[in-house]
Formats: C-alpha cells, sequence, structure tokens
C-alpha cells in the first residue's frame, strides 16, 4: 500500500496552482461541485480497492454524490453514513496533500479540479444541517466549526467563489444557532 501511495505521490506533488485572474477568486463557473462531480463519474471505488490517492478521491466524491441524493430525499441516517465514508476517503488524501487546486494535473496533459478540503467541509455542512433538522444543535455546531477549518484550508490554497459562498454560509449558519 505504502508504495502505491508514494508512486502515485510522486507525481501529484508537482502540481500547480493558478494565480488568481486580477485578484479575484475563480469563478462558480470554472469550479463548482457539479464539475467535480463528473470528472470522477464512473466504475464506483470500494475503500477495500482504493490503492493509489487518485483511487481515494474517487470514492470519496463518489460516495458524496449518493449522500447528496439521500441528503435530497431526506433519508438522513443513510445520508449520514455516505458522508462519513466519504469524508474517510478524503482523510486519506489529506494526509498526503492538503491543498485544494482548480487545475490540478494529474498526470502528462490531464488536470482535474482537486478539491477535498471544501468537499469535505460541504460534508460537513450537511451533516450539521441533518443534525440541526433533528433538533441537535449541538452536534450542528460542531459540523460547522470543522466545516469552517477545511474551507479555511480551501481559500488558503485556492480562492473560489464556491468556497467563499460555503463558508459565508457557514458564518451565517453558527452564527444563527448561537443567539
Amino acid at each position: 500500500m505504502l508504495f502505491c501511495i508514494f508512486a502515485f505521490y510522486a507525481p501529484l506533488g508537482c502540481a500547480t496552482t493558478p494565480t488568481l485572474r486580477d485578484g479575484l477568486p475563480i469563478p462558480l463557473k470554472e469550479a463548482h461541485p457539479e464539475a467535480v462531480f463528473e470528472e470522477n463519474e464512473g466504475l464506483e471505488v470500494i475503500q477495500e480497492n482504493a490503492k493509489e490517492l487518485r483511487d481515494f478521491y474517487r470514492g470519496g466524491v463518489q460516495q458524496k454524490v449518493q449522500a447528496e441524493k439521500k441528503f435530497k430525499e431526506k433519508a438522513y441516517a443513510e445520508a449520514l453514513k455516505l458522508y462519513r465514508l466519504s469524508n474517510e476517503f478524503f482523510s486519506t488524501i489529506l494526509q498526503h496533500l492538503d491543498e485544494d487546486s482548480a487545475e490540478y494535473h494529474l498526470f502528462e496533459e490531464t488536470s482535474i479540479l482537486f478539491f477535498p478540503n471544501l468537499l469535505v467541509a460541504d460534508n460537513h455542512l450537511k451533516m450539521g444541517l441533518i443534525h440541526q433538522a433533528a433538533g441537535r444543535e449541538g452536534p450542528a455546531q460542531r459540523h460547522w466549526k470543522r466545516a469552517l477549518s477545511f474551507v479555511a484550508k480551501s481559500l488558503k490554497a485556492e480562492s473560489t467563489e464556491w468556497g467563499l459562498a460555503l463558508q459565508q454560509e457557514l458564518l451565517t449558519l453558527s452564527t444563527s444557532g448561537k443567539k
């Protein structure tokens, strides 16, 4: 396992982060969740079969997509499990690569939207909303606090409108529960 991670880690270490365009964040039309979801469609990755970091990223995204469907259906117990599984996949990545990038060079001419911090933050946002809907304000606030730390990491590496909007939503939720 260590060899596979190292073999994949080396080329990913060469990623370049695009500079801000005239000091403005990267717009939603270029970096948004749906694009990340589309890039990671295909054969489902399960944890036992994940060998390389790209497998863990793809698996995390795929679990998040399933969680989003359950969240929209208000199947909250299932959504919570899937969000947690998604975060487990992403935690493996974040141990090795902790910077988000709108143009992450995967190999040769292939770049992907690489936002593990932002995706984890969104997972925590949704888990907090589930807890809030169940009347559990304490756990909701803890999830939102965690989410804010992941958004901050993402925005430090790559300023995106997506990240800024998520940060604003989390700040609003965090302060509304403390009244």
